[in-house]
């Protein structure tokens, strides 16, 4: 019936070109409509035949090249095309016919340039490897090539995109060349847009390469000539170095924008960032089986993707032999670290003019003095020390027998810099060392001063995923910058620390929690609200590491976090209520009668209804933990009795009948047991003055007391 009354409409449709009308929002709203129309057409082509090749892409690759100024319609034209190609409507035959045409034509014109650039690579992940390679890939290189700074620019924002659609041979011979001239570019804007990009590059390479090229290339930006390019590689910094953690043996980053992280240990687990810009907000562990209709629907057109290996391992490369591969890993190294060179000499060279209008140079009259041999003896032991220690080889990559032979050939080079040969620290061979010095350097405001306050914040919110990384073993050389980061004047760059200190924690183990993390960890509970928070939500977590003697010192303290900055802060209080639910079954039962039971029944008196809803599950939780101890369980009753029944508040009084449902439902408590210590006052509040109160006892009566009688 549906089709029936669609066919009459789509009739007179077809006779009143609506989308021929001047006014903007009309073909807004009707370029949004076209997938669910085109989604209809598909499902009943008895109906309408070839509509949606014959009349709506017509319309699409119209509004495709729409004159709106503020560019809306074209956008939501774009978003059509890729909702069709998604649900398999378009075939590649008609992509390559009908719409690559039109690609190729916004990207001719100055005005569309942005447009058809961005679909190009959006509709390359959705159409396949061969497909892309056959009609996008010359046109994009071309592109990237493009005199003009901002078509530059504009390729190397989506270069991410190509590289995850493309083979094996393609990126590393063709792609990955455009992408090391497009870092050395000579406007900034151009090297910004290839920082912006690096992680979804590097994600599509190997191991190998990670640490043989985009290492260094990473390097030129760090040290680069412009503030906004040095910005963006220190903010990539920390998660380019998590993706050289041994834990995991895949990292792929796929068409959703999400970085897949797949753990060594289980290969049915998976970790997924999802990249925005500049490092990861959202963090997810799902599991790789899909549900079978996930697998049958046709939404879900490329769902397989999430679960794809890295791009390096689609094929063999039988027809490129081992000493090929070797000279051309050589001959990028060799551009990389000549735009190294370039860059020292250029700062050598502005240091040297600037000496040149030194006074000292003109008014200085050396004095007639013999040299003292014993310090030219000394100079020049120091100086041959220092070329030594500086001639040390790069990392070697470890982990297979080709890779071990590709970087003796390339430590061989005679281009290598000696800026990037450092000295490594206890044989740590996981990430190129000039990389970790880096990221140590952010957390050291003074180093970093003039790319803003925001640097120290990044260091710390990545600061897991680099201990991560290294590994425990390699703590002493990270503990510093930890610290440094820990006293930071800036509340945002603690509350960053405070928030994941647990995370370190875990990787840490628990003799370095207690000598390291716990004095930090102390200083959080008495820093601002902001900070605290951050260490509250994970408090259980973090106790969890400890041993239980440790673990006990932090019970007198938790009333502590009571305390706040305004009354108002209800949530933080419920934090404490939830965090505490999680802590009960950590300590023995004296210890809980002692030090939480008191918290517990506070919070239970709460002004905030949110917080007395997670102190009953508390409450509960309690008497459950205390059922093997008659004297505590009973002196608990007491309380509750005292503190609940006989309040003034008929809030106090009402929340004694919820308690007794809660126990209850959540059988923490036996019939005989609830009978002889709180049916009888129970029934006392049956005869209460305030009807909430007699209400929610006729409830509990009517619901739980009689049915478990």
């Amino acid at each position: 019936m549906r089709n029936f009354f669609f066919l009459k409409e789509f009739e007179r449709f077809k006779k009143k070109p609506f989308f021929l009308i001047s006014d903007t929002q009309v073909r807004l709203d009707l370029v949004e409509h076209i997938p669910h129309v085109a989604t209809i057409c598909q499902e009943s082509p008895h109906l309408f035949d070839n509509v949606v090749h014959d009349h709506l892409l017509g319309i699409i690759i119209k509004y495709l090249q729409d004159q709106d100024n503020q560019a809306q319609v074209r956008m939501t034209a774009q978003t059509a095309v890729l909702t069709l190609t998604k649900k398999g409507v378009l075939d590649n035959t008609t992509i390559e016919v009908k719409l690559c045409p039109v690609i190729e034509t916004l990207c001719r014109s100055v005005d569309f340039l942005s447009s058809g650039i961005s679909l190009m690579c959006k509709m390359a992940p959705l159409i396949g490897k061969e497909m892309t390679e056959k009609i996008f890939l010359d046109r994009y290189i071309a592109l990237c090539k493009d005199k003009e700074f901002y078509t530059r620019k504009i390729c190397a924002s989506h270069f991410g995109k190509l590289c995850s659609a493309v083979g094996r041979k393609t990126l590393f011979r063709k792609l990955f060349p455009v992408f090391v001239d497009l870092c050395c570019d000579t406007v900034w804007g151009v090297r910004k847009a290839c920082v912006d990009v690096m992680m979804p590059v590097s994600c599509c390479m190997t191991l190998q390469h990670r640490r043989l090229l985009l290492a260094d290339l990473l390097a030129t930006h760090l040290n680069d000539d412009s503030k906004w390019v040095r910005m963006s590689a220190f903010q990539i910094l920390g998660p380019f170095i998590s993706t050289f953690a041994k834990q995991f043996t895949e990292v792929t980053y796929n068409q959703h924008g999400e970085l897949v992280f797949t753990s060594q240990q289980d290969t049915r687990f998976s970790i997924r960032y999802l990249y925005e810009g500049i490092f990861p907000t959202k963090c997810a562990i799902r599991s790789h089986t899909l549900d079978a209709e996930d697998h049958n629907s046709k939404d879900n057109f490329n769902l397989s993707v999430i679960i794809q290996k890295p791009i390096f391992e689609e094929d063999d490369d039988e027809d490129e032999s081992q000493e090929d591969h070797i000279s051309r890993m050589r001959a990028y190294k060799s551009k990389i670290q000549r735009k190294h060179l370039k860059n020292d000499k250029d700062d050598q060279n502005t240091l040297d003019d600037t000496e040149n209008f030194n006074p000292f140079l003109y008014y200085y009259i050396a004095p007639d003095l013999p040299l003292d041999d014993e310090l030219v003896e000394a100079a020049k032991k120091s100086a041959a020390q220092n070329n030594v220690n500086r001639k040390q080889p790069l990392i070697g990559v470890t982990a297979s027998s080709k890779a071990s032979l590709l970087d003796n050939m390339l430590k061989e080079d005679k281009y290598s810099t000696d800026k990037f040969d450092v000295i490594n620290f206890n044989d740590q061979e996981i990430v190129p060392q000039h990389l970790i010095d880096s990221f140590l350097s952010m957390a050291e405001p003074e180093q970093c001063s003039d790319m803003g306050t925001d640097i120290p914040h990044h260091c710390a919110f990545s600061f897991p995923a680099v201990v991560l990384t290294l590994g425990k073993e390699n703590w002493p050389y990270l503990k510093q910058a930890y610290q440094s980061l820990a006293s930071a004047n800036q509340w945002k760059v603690r509350r960053t620390l405070a928030s994941s200190i647990h995370e370190i924690a875990i990787i840490l183990g628990e003799e370095l929690t207690v000598t390291d993390l716990v004095p930090i960890y102390d200083g959080f509970i008495k820093d601002l609200d902001e900070v605290r928070i951050g260490v509250l939500k994970h408090l259980a977590t973090f106790l969890k590491i400890l041993k239980p003697t440790d673990r006990r010192q932090y019970l007198p303290r938790l009333k502590e976090f009571l305390s706040t900055d305004t009354e108002w802060n209800w949530r933080f209080r419920e934090e404490l209520a939830t965090q505490l639910l999680e802590v009960v079954n950590l300590f023995n039962p004296a210890d809980v009668e002692r030090h939480i039971v008191s918290l517990s029944l506070e919070l239970l008196r709460d002004k905030v209804a949110a917080v007395r809803y997670v102190a009953l599950s508390l409450v509960t939780q309690i008497v459950a933990h205390l059922s093997d101890n008659e004297r505590h369980v009973t002196a608990l009753f007491q309380e509750l009795r005292f503190s609940l029944v006989y309040a003034k508040k008929w809030i106090r009084r009402q929340t004694f009948a919820f308690v007794c449902a809660k126990l209850i439902s959540s059988n923490a408590i036996s019939g005989d047991r609830f009978s002889q210590e709180m049916l009888p006052n129970l029934l006392k509040l049956s005869t209460d003055k305030v009807p909430n109160v007699r209400l929610v006892v006729a409830r509990t009566l009517s619901k739980n007391v009689i049915p478990m009688g």
